[in-house]
């Protein structure tokens, strides 16, 4: 089993140092891991209200430090990091992301316009949207983000419904036109698994997500996107088993930003 999707405190959101999460994903039997914390947002030329990512002036002692992680660890631990896509600014973000070493990127989407829609703080904004429209905001940026050939990995892909807002008309069709999108570019996904942590009590994506995926050829991989070192592996196990159960027997992992397939095993 692997974890590609763990954060350190740098990011000014998450807890512990970064030997503990090692640590953690040591004691639980990880095969492999990978840090991916948030990338300097200011880097990509914007400044949110709320400090959501690492400082850039932090972004080398990142990575220095997942270097040190990778010399005492007993299993792989790769070197990612996870960066908003942000339309519009793709010659930025592709000029300030190839700067730097890394084995994969996780493309995510936290922001429409200038709302932060993943944040407890501004639920309220859920209210006073149409959410037909939003759920057609949201996976219309996915597929721009998929096509941009600036990302490895889509990041939890249907995050849109982390608090249980969900569209009045049927949706599927979205589901749909986003796989077709991502297997059209060979955009690998994640199975997120913080999303049973989260009101929707639901892995991101979902299984209906995962099989579309799975008819179509796009391959998988797994994070727990911790934030603390006792959310490293969490929820996995029963990842791998909704992963199979959706039809898949492997599971991506990258290196120098190449992929490559490994058996999906527990």
């Amino acid at each position: 089993m692997i974890d590609y999707h763990i954060h350190t405190s740098r990011c000014c959101h998450a807890t512990g140092v970064i030997d503990e999460y090692l640590a953690e994903a040591e004691r639980k039997g990880l095969l492999e891991i990978g840090f991916a914390d948030h990338f300097p947002l200011e880097l990509l030329g914007c400044e949110p209200e709320n400090r959501v990512t690492m400082h850039a002036d932090e972004l080398p002692a990142y990575l220095a430090d997942v270097e040190r992680m990778r010399k005492i660890a007993c299993i792989p631990v790769r070197t990612g990091v996870e960066a908003d896509y942000l339309p519009g600014r793709e010659e930025v973000t592709a000029a300030a992301l190839a700067a730097y070493p890394f084995d994969y990127i996780i493309g995510s989407i936290h922001f429409l316009d200038s709302w932060d829609f993943t944040h407890p703080r501004y639920l309220e904004h859920y209210r006073k949207t149409d959410l037909d429209l939003l759920y057609e905001q949201y996976f219309a940026t996915v597929a721009k983000m998929a096509g941009s050939g600036l990302f490895d990995i889509a990041g939890h892909l249907d995050v849109v419904k982390k608090f249980a807002f969900f569209p009045q008309k049927d949706w599927s069709y979205l589901v749909e036109k986003t796989c077709r999108v991502l297997a059209a570019n060979d955009l690998c996904v994640e199975l997120n698994s913080s999303g049973w942590r989260a009101p929707v009590a639901e892995a991101y994506p979902s299984r209906t997500f995962l099989e579309k995926c799975r008819s179509l050829g796009v391959a998988v991989t797994l994070g727990s996107d911790a934030h603390c070192p006792g959310d490293v592996g969490r929820d996995l196990g029963r990842a791998v088993s909704l992963l199979k159960e959706a039809g898949f027997a492997e599971v991506a992992v990258f290196e120098g930003r190449k992929r490559m397939m490994r058996p999906l095993t527990i």
